[in-house]
């Protein structure tokens, strides 16, 4: 009982995979015996049948219900890990030490119930739910990576909820959460960690890691470009952009965050400048290949690692040694096609390297491969802002393990396009919002 109640994830993580088959049986069952819609249905127009698990009773109400434990859940985590695991775990000890608990049970039991009572799903969206989720809560049972964990339950939750009302949630409790323990921390009411190593001034703003803190910046940047739109975007979204690239730049020097805040400003740009360069099918190929080829060019770089290249040695200073500690994580650690525990001493902030020792290949594949389809689907159906913003998220996993926090890349919630693959991809647009909200007032929503 005591480690359920201070560790509560992997017993909540049983509960949704059983959940999960408990559905897939309740949904066999209706298919084969249950009322059929018309007599002359087939076996695969019933497979195709979109139905809430486990009955209709008060299916209008707990369809309502499912979005706003959706938002409940994104809110919860966002002020864990932004707010709650700042340096105030110190000045309020008791938040950190007993708040967090309640915090992880409220986040699981929001998610489950959203994923098990408040969501449609027809034969082939819950065989594919089950299936993925068997496989990374078990690669999860072997390596306790719960962000991975957490990420799919996201994905799985954000099936039929207006992305964009949680979005506006999310960010505002984030941002909120940010300036909070920036200024506490110049304020000298929380502690902040702070050093002159290479030359350079860094400081924490109040977190317990330069890097974090950029990821934060970053985090945030993304949610306020998908809140506006790469196409409404105007100067002082720009300037702003610009302002919080130069306080991550200067503050705690994190160089990952930087460079891809610096891509985020170019790449939204271009494409507000120049619409039509998402359009080629080359480009939306290349652009969706992104993660796949991520994945491929860090492998190769830590195998081919050899410190008298003086080309490798150029590229493993700009990334901050990722390539030198890839290649000693490599050599030290053993194949496990099913995940392990990281060694002790392990320093692997790739993203891609770290999950595929620590997860293997096949929840590296789903990963990686989700990802590239996620950006293909959304530049095919002409949402090139959260595709921008993706991307950027993909290029910072070659440096952070943040690619795969949910609360930092919110894009991870519109991987449920690729999970339930409906035939309109969801996004954080307007015109999603309000679509959404049309369906939701009809009492029927099925993705």
């Amino acid at each position: 009982m005591y480690s359920f109640l201070v560790d509560c994830l992997y017993d909540y993580a049983n509960v949704a995979v059983l959940g999960l088959f408990a559905g897939c049986v309740w949904y066999a069952w209706q298919t084969v015996f249950g009322p059929k819609t018309a007599p002359w249905f087939s076996l695969a127009q019933q497979l195709t049948t979109p139905r809430i698990l486990f009955g209709d009773w008060l299916s209008g109400r707990r369809l309502s219900i499912g979005s706003w434990l959706f938002t409940l859940a994104a809110v919860v985590y966002q002020f864990e890990i932004f707010f709650a695991n700042s340096l105030y775990r110190y000045r309020i000890p008791w938040l950190f030490d007993y708040g967090t608990m309640v915090l992880d049970h409220i986040l699981a039991l929001c998610l489950l119930g959203k994923i098990l009572l408040c969501t449609r799903y027809d034969g082939r969206q819950l065989a594919v739910a089950f299936g993925t989720l068997f496989v990374i809560r078990w690669v999860f049972m072997n390596n306790h990576e719960k962000w991975m964990l957490l990420a799919l339950l996201f994905a799985l939750a954000a099936k039929d909820v207006p992305l964009r009302r949680a979005l506006k949630a999310v960010f505002t409790v984030g941002a909120a959460s940010v300036a909070v323990v920036a200024v506490s921390s110049l304020l000298g009411v929380i502690n902040t960690v702070q050093e002159l190593g290479t030359g350079r001034y860094r400081n924490s703003f109040g977190y317990g890691w330069y890097n974090f803190f950029g990821a934060c910046l970053l985090g945030l940047a993304v949610m306020y470009v998908c809140l506006r739109g790469i196409k409404r975007l105007k100067w002082f979204d720009f300037a702003l952009l610009a302002a919080v690239t130069l306080l991550c730049n200067f503050g705690p020097d994190s160089r990952a965050a930087t460079m891809c805040l610096c891509v985020l400003m170019v790449a939204a740009l271009v494409v507000r400048i120049w619409p039509v360069v998402l359009r080629p099918l080359p480009v939306r190929i290349l652009l969706a290949a992104a993660p796949v080829l991520a994945f491929a060019a860090s492998m190769i770089l830590a195998f081919l690692w050899n410190p008298d290249n003086p080309v490798l040695a150029m590229l493993d200073r700009l990334l901050s040694t990722r390539i030198s500690l890839g290649w000693e994580a490599l050599q030290t650690m053993p194949f496990a096609i099913a995940g392990q525990m990281p060694a002790d001493g392990m320093l692997v902030d790739n993203a891609y390297l770290h999950y595929w020792l620590v997860a293997g290949p096949v929840a590296s594949a789903l990963i990686w491969g989700g990802f590239a389809l996620l950006v293909w689907r959304l530049l095919k159906q002409g949402h090139a802002t959260e595709a921008i913003c993706c991307l950027v998220m993909i290029c910072h996993g070659t440096m952070e393990g943040h690619v795969i926090w949910a609360c930092v890349n919110v894009t991870i919630w519109l991987l449920c396009g690729v999970i339930f693959w409906p035939e309109r991809q969801p996004s954080f647009s307007c015109a999603e919002e309000t679509k959404k909200g049309k369906i939701h007032s009809k009492g029927a929503v099925t993705l």
